[in-house]
């Protein structure tokens, strides 16, 4: 199988990452020739989350941003005609119908996404001083294995986690969508209230808080907690050693990074609803449960702490699905089976 990356992204960088090491290790192993080009130079798809790719002769495009919403969409609309599949992260047949010609059709759905890397990924490669964002891919690098853990047994009192962050509205960026500062300002709402009430509810086996930026400092400085637990290895090691982990929407409505790491961790997920379709059978009840409000939350962890069983099922198939459908050679291999047998 002969596989062109081209790479048009540069503010999207680390959300393709996980597509890029899922095609480097393929490679790796013999499964595909790999060839990489750099387009971004000019490119007006340089902010969006996309990674075109040229596979045996057709154009395969994955779309890894959050919901549909795009920097540029004329120049996205454009890649999209001339693409024959596109596999999209955030996958709604209902907002699919938003697309203007046979787009819907060339759609399909990609599932999880996380930052995750491997050795010899191009984004590997980068070692420009100028840009933050390859400065702090490289000082938080994570490969594939830094996430994994089983959990074999549930102690006495099983632990809790949720570390989140605040998306400030006063950013610059934002200012000309209204609607989206509006959006951020629910996020931060919601997460500060569900903060508050699992620290009230459980007090010996919560760990949470937000990590520390001006917009935390204006809002909730009580939730601030130190580097120590935000940093990322810190944050993963907590994760391994934590049975439940607690996941909010992200933005755009889209289904966060976090949950990926959860499912990478292998841990059992108290999650607000999916609003987007994931490929694989990850199913409410099996791999997750659901809360709607604070005391919804607080009620199903009371329901999965009162249930050993149910924590160490649910983290097993969650465990499961990671070596299926996520691990990152094997979300590409499941795109690539889809190419070849046309099943969504």
């Amino acid at each position: 199988m002969q596989v062109t990356v081209k790479l048009s992204s540069r503010e999207g960088a680390a959300h393709i990452s996980g597509i890029l090491a899922g095609f480097t290790l393929l490679a790796k192993r013999g499964k595909l020739t790999l060839r990489v080009q750099d387009v971004r130079q000019g490119n007006p798809l340089a902010r969006e989350a996309l990674l075109e790719t040229e596979i045996d002769g057709r154009t395969v495009v994955f779309d890894l941003m959050d919901g549909y919403f795009y920097n540029d969409p004329a120049a996205v609309l454009a890649l999209f005609h001339r693409a024959d599949v596109v596999f999209k992260r955030s996958f709604s047949e209902e907002k699919n119908r938003q697309f203007p010609g046979d787009i819907p059709a060339k759609l399909r759905p990609l599932g999880l996404n996380y930052y995750v890397t491997c050795p010899g990924s191009p984004l590997e490669a980068e070692r420009s001083a100028k840009s933050r964002l390859k400065q702090w891919a490289l000082s938080t690098r994570c490969y594939p294995q830094d996430f994994e853990a089983r959990l074999t047994r549930v102690r006495k009192k099983p632990r809790i986690l949720f570390l989140t962050r605040l998306w400030d509205p006063e950013e610059p960026a934002v200012q000309q969508y209204p609607d989206l500062q509006a959006e951020w300002r629910q996020v931060n709402a919601d997460r500060i209230e569900l903060l508050h009430r699992l620290q009230s509810a459980f007090p010996a086996q919560f760990t949470g808080g937000v990590s520390d930026n001006a917009c935390a400092r204006r809002l909730c400085p009580e939730l601030i907690v130190p580097d120590k637990l935000t940093g990322k290895r810190a944050y993963l090691h907590r994760m391994q050693h934590t049975e439940i982990c607690v996941a909010s929407t992200g933005l755009h409505g889209s289904t966060g990074w976090k949950l990926a790491e959860y499912v990478a961790a292998g841990r059992a997920i108290v999650t607000e609803p999916l609003r987007y379709t994931l490929p694989g059978g990850f199913e409410e009840g099996k791999n997750y449960k659901t809360y709607t409000s604070p005391a919804e939350c607080e009620e199903q962890l009371r329901q999965l702490l009162a249930d050993p069983a149910a924590i160490l099922a649910m983290a097993q198939h969650n465990a499961a699905y990671y070596q299926a459908w996520l691990r990152p050679e094997q979300q590409v291999r499941q795109a690539l089976r889809q190419l070849e047998t046309g099943e969504m």
